[in-house]
């Protein structure tokens, strides 16, 4: 009877591996159906059909060992105890065996498939829509009529309420498109939530053009002075990092700044990014702050001057400096003394910029990889954009197939292409970098952002006048 009754057990349980066998083979199958030599499938159907078909498996198996083991504690004989737990540990085993499988198998169709790399990077764009701030959820100026706000100290002609006065219309500008090449707009706005010293002007003192280029495969970021002397359709002349407050006042503050500059620059401009400086701050101190190294006559200006607003940290000294965030944004702003190399007023300060976000990015990839989640979790939360998820994976697939691998800077206007108005002024606007060769500017950004040659760039240029 025993004999009998073993054998019986001996067969169920072969029967039980044939099933998970079975299973196995059919996960392998559907993976090997995704597996279609660097195609992708139109959306992809059946994605979340394999992930839940492999779920569903794994489920089934623990919940068949589960019900044995239940069954094997009522009927089994004392005789009978060690060889249940033997064989209780062979089919634990056994579904360890499978999980491992699977997890082998979907990492390699995740790291080894077109499709698979498509699935990962449309989880990433999701993850940063999710926790980035669009536009429509980030409004900076109530739209209601009589509201005063401080003047713009930078812009001569804002002495309305807002509402008061419609905002100027753009035309549409002749700007270059081109399919290998994707311009956006990354800018900082001094908003009024830091000190009294700095409220309310709404100045945009950090303006740049992130272009990406996927024939050079590299990232290119070109700074646009702050003074540069800008006309809207009005006629009247403004400073360019006042435009943003004059478009914020009727809700369109990032978009009249975006047409303004490809109106000078002829460029089209897909889309927008922007922080607030009190933001800036609290992002480097996420990051747990950043490495600049600062001249002797840098630390003095800024240990006397409000630029670091916080008394407590005006505390730098010359070389190497570890700052946090509000020492960053101090160093930022700074554009009387010479920066490190020399570079003065707008100049320095534009390098200033540009050399601490590239300490940013330096600290970022330092990051332990169990606090990068976290750390772009928060980073995200303190970014404004109008770009879509659709737009974030585009962009997310460029960087992964095209290999970018390399990144300049550059600086708008270019020498010898405008002069400083100083305290004489030029329509109004005392110290405007104005700009007496615009085409020599276009063409500049024509040769360095999209690669052509000084004839290939005069070409493209005469087109869009024509």
């Amino acid at each position: 009877m025993r004999e009998n009754e073993w054998e019986r057990e001996t067969s169920e349980e072969g029967a039980g591996d044939g099933i998970l066998d079975e299973e196995i083979d059919s996960i392998r199958i559907k993976l090997d159906d995704y597996n279609l030599a660097e195609e992708e499938p139109d959306g992809f159907p059946g994605e979340d059909e394999l992930f839940a078909s492999l779920n569903d498996s794994l489920r089934r198996q623990v919940e068949e060992i589960g019900e044995e083991d239940r069954d094997a504690s009522i009927d089994e004989a004392p005789g009978e105890v060690t060889r249940e737990k033997m064989s209780r540990k062979k089919k634990v085993l056994l579904v360890f065996g499978s999980i491992v499988l699977v997890l082998i198998l979907t990492t390699a169709f995740l790291a080894g498939t077109r499709p698979g790399q498509k699935l990962v990077l449309d989880f990433i764009a999701r993850f940063i829509d999710d926790n980035i701030n669009h536009e429509d959820d980030n409004i900076l100026l109530t739209l209601t009529p009589g509201i005063d706000i401080p003047d713009n100290p930078d812009d001569p002609n804002d002495d309305d309420d807002i509402g008061a006065t419609p905002l100027p219309t753009t035309e549409p500008h002749l700007v270059r498109n081109e399919d290998y090449v994707k311009n956006f707009l990354i800018f900082g706005i001094d908003q009024g939530d830091m000190d009294a010293a700095h409220s309310g002007s709404l100045n945009t003192d950090t303006m740049m053009i992130a272009t990406i280029n996927t024939k050079t495969k590299s990232v290119m970021l070109t700074s646009i002075l702050r003074d540069m002397y800008v006309e809207l359709e009005d006629g009247k002349g403004r400073k360019l990092n006042s435009v943003y407050a004059r478009g914020a006042r009727s809700g369109q503050g990032p978009e009249l700044l975006m047409s303004t500059i490809e109106k000078y620059f002829r460029i089209d401009l897909e889309g927008y990014a922007y922080v607030k400086l009190a933001s800036f701050e609290k992002i480097v101190d996420l990051l747990g702050g950043v490495s600049i190294k600062i001249t002797a006559e840098e630390a003095r200006y800024l240990n006397k001057t409000n630029y670091i607003t916080n008394p407590a940290n005006r505390n730098l000294k010359e070389g190497v400096n570890w700052m946090n965030g509000n020492q960053a944004v101090g160093y930022c702003r700074v554009r009387k003394v010479a920066t490190l190399g020399g570079a003065t007023n707008d100049y320095g300060r534009t390098l200033r910029q540009r050399r601490v976000l590239q300490a940013i990015f330096e600290k970022y990839k330092s990051q332990n990889v169990f606090n990068l989640f976290s750390v772009t979790k928060n980073c995200l939360s303190h970014v404004t954009t109008n770009l879509t998820v659709d737009q974030i994976e585009e962009l997310l697939e460029i960087f992964v197939y095209n290999g970018i691998s390399t990144m300049e800077s550059f600086r708008l206007p270019i020498n010898d292409s405008f002069y400083d108005s100083g305290i004489k002024g030029h329509n109004g606007v005392t110290y405007g970098l104005v700009i007496t060769d615009p085409g020599a500017n276009v063409r500049y950004l024509f040769e360095n952002l999209y690669g052509d040659t000084p004839e290939e760039a005069v070409q493209k240029y005469n087109e869009l006048d024509k």
